[in-house]
Formats: C-alpha cells, sequence, structure tokens
C-alpha cells in the first residue's frame, strides 16, 4: 500500500498551551509523493526499512503503530512490514505520521480487525499530532495540536513541486525561536478568510501562509534559497511546509511541474513534482 505525504496549506501557530504543547490551526493537504508497506505473514512482528538508516526499529512509528494495534486487538499473529522509504525523512511533510496511519490501516485490513475508526483515531492521536490526518486524507482543517479534525471540500487538484534541502530542522527549536506566549482565545483571523477560497486557486494560492517562515527562512539560508529557486522558475506561490525543511511552489501544470523539478541539480537537494489528492482519491490509490 502507499503511505503518502502532506503539505500545509496554512499553518497559525497561536501560542503555548498549559501543557507545554502549542495551539496551532492548519490546513493538512494530501499528496501523491508516497512511501510503499507491504505486509506478509510471520509468527512475531517484524519490520525492515530500506532507505531510513539511522532509525532504530523500537523507534519507529510504523512499529508502535503496530504494537498499540496489536495490543487493543488482543491480536496474537504477526507480520512482518517492510517500507521502502521516498518521502525524505525530517522535511515537514508528514513521512513518519502518515507511516503511522498507513499501518493502523493496512494491519487492520491484512489481519481483517473488527476495529472501528473510532479506536483507530485515538491510537493515532497518541502516536502523534499529525498522525490522525492520515487517516482522513483529502484536505482538513487541523486545531488544537492538530490533531482536532474537520473535512474539508476538496479542492480542485493542483500540481506543486516540493524542494527537500538536505537539511534537518528541530520542530521543537522552531517553535521555541516562535517565543509565544499563552494561547489566546481567539481563532487566527487568516484561516476563515483561506477556507472561504476553496474553488478560486489564484486566490488561494497567494493568500497561503506558514507562521514558521518568519524564525525558519532567516535562520537556515538553504532553505530560503529552495524557496527563491521555485519563485524564479514562476511558482505562483511558495511555502514552507509545517516547520520545515521542505518548501513547495504551485505551477499551473503537471509538465511545468515536473520540468521545474527536473533543473533541480544541486547535491544535497531533492526535488518532487506533486499533485494534491482529493479524499477519496486518496484511499482509492493508498490501497490500489
Amino acid at each position: 500500500m502507499r503511505s503518502f505525504a502532506k503539505v500545509n496549506l496554512a499553518l497559525a501557530v497561536r501560542g503555548r498551551r498549559a501543557d507545554g504543547y502549542h495551539d496551532i490551526e492548519t490546513v493538512f493537504q494530501a499528496i501523491d509523493l508516497c512511501d510503499e508497506l507491504t505486509f506478509a505473514p510471520a509468527a512475531e512482528l517484524d519490520l525492515v526499512c530500506e532507505n531510513l538508516p539511522g532509525v532504530a526499529k523500537e523507534d519507529n512509528l510504523i512499529w508502535k503503530a503496530a504494537v498499540m494495534l496489536q495490543a487493543v486487538a488482543d491480536e496474537t499473529r504477526g507480520a512482518r512490514i517492510v517500507l521502502r522509504k521516498n518521502i525524505p525523512f525530517g522535511a515537514g511533510l508528514g513521512g513518519g505520521s502518515g507511516n503511522a496511519a498507513a499501518t493502523l490501516l493496512g494491519l487492520r485490513r491484512f489481519w481483517n480487525l473488527d476495529v472501528s475508526d473510532t479506536v483507530l483515531q485515538d491510537i493515532a492521536t497518541k502516536l502523534g499530532s499529525d498522525v490522525p490526518f492520515f487517516l482522513q486524507g483529502g484536505t482538513v482543517l487541523g486545531t488544537g495540536r492538530g490533531e482536532q479534525l474537520t473535512a474539508l471540500s476538496d479542492m480542485p487538484a493542483e500540481h506543486l513541486v516540493i524542494i527537500f534541502p538536505g537539511i534537518a530542522v528541530s520542530t521543537a527549536a522552531a517553535y521555541r525561536a516562535l517565543n509565544l506566549g499563552l494561547t489566546s482565545m481567539d481563532s487566527d483571523p487568516r484561516i476563515q478568510p483561506f477556507l472561504g477560497l476553496t474553488e478560486n486557486i489564484c486566490l488561494r494560492q497567494s493568500a497561503v501562509f506558514n507562521d514558521f517562515e518568519t524564525v525558519i527562512l532567516p535562520a537556515y539560508p538553504e532553505i530560503a534559497e529552495a524557496k527563491s529557486f521555485l519563485e524564479k522558475r514562476g511558482a505562483t506561490a511558495t511555502l514552507l511546509s509545517g516547520s520545515g525543511s521542505s518548501v513547495f511552489g504551485f505551477f499551473s501544470d503537471e509538465e511545468s511541474a515536473r520540468a521545474t523539478a527536473r533543473t533541480v541539480d544541486r547535491a544535497n537537494w531533492r526535488a518532487f513534482p506533486a499533485k494534491t489528492l482529493a479524499r477519496s482519491e486518496y484511499f482509492h490509490r493508498m490501497f490500489g
């Protein structure tokens, strides 16, 4: 099965919570950049990762998701899970979170478990703030830590180019750099106007925003350079995804996106043409 990535079309960080986390308001968007997961019968749980060096099995969200689902379902069968990694690690594209959600959905089907979506959502929330989104896909408003989800109408398909500049950004350090006080009670004033632009592609692209850009771009010249690269090659709008380090830009059609991705020749940069996924397409292609 495929485990898809995401970008954030809007991301407002509203402040710290009493529990130490931050309240955010964000618009998640699934894209067709993906990893691949396969499941095979085995006496016990086993995980093999390709193209993901330096991550211990016990620290991988795939492993954690499998162990938690096995416990909740009182499942004694095992499974051999193989991950073929394509989404860059630490890129702000939700690769690990998507892997965890795909593992929950995949093992539920593989083991033919009678486990509800609500139970999977509960496990996903414990695994990480972004994991619940990947059980839904499409376009979703995330609030709270990002785990409180409201499904939005599917947007028309859009073509993107994503550049991963080959550096890692600490999410915790990015939040600290924002230096925000306690969460305010009001919703961010930019979110609702943005949500009203779902049918107008040009206006929506010009309205994208990410609060992390104010601290990440000055601190990481390589990321700012990747953003500028996309702008100079005709992207109609560009944005940091999550807390970085990937940036993405919108292009008018698939050919333009692919042509731009091919021009990236930096040794440490990786470029990916991608397309946004509607919710039905997300699940069809996940298992198709």
